[in-house]
């Protein structure tokens, strides 16, 4: 779905485009850098693409915010939902060892 608003400033634009229930993906087309930045900073979407619309790289993470997913995928990011730290138990003798060896 997209929708097409009209705006008068920064601000305005992002509030409105932040006044939904979803947030997978926005685009922001503008002609200065620094612009493009300032926004995407403030918007709460999974991907902001600047002067382009659907262009991924596969190494990257990829997910949405609100209605729109949780977690994200893809990426060393993604990886971590998979991963759990885990501890491990040594006897107390091995620790006693680890110490001795470590003076």
């Amino acid at each position: 779905m997209l929708s097409v608003l009209t705006f008068r400033t920064p601000a305005e634009a992002i509030a409105k485009a932040n006044n939904t229930p979803y947030g997978l993906s926005a685009g922001i087309w503008s002609d200065k850098g620094s612009r493009i930045l300032a926004v995407a900073d403030k918007l709460r979407a999974g991907v902001v693409w600047a002067n382009t619309f659907n262009r991924f790289d596969p190494s990257s993470p990829f997910g949405g915010y609100k209605e729109s997913g949780y977690g994200r995928e893809g990426g060393r990011h993604g990886l971590t939902a998979y991963l759990a730290p885990r501890p491990v138990a040594a006897p107390i003798a091995a620790r006693a060892r680890s110490k001795e060896i470590s003076k």
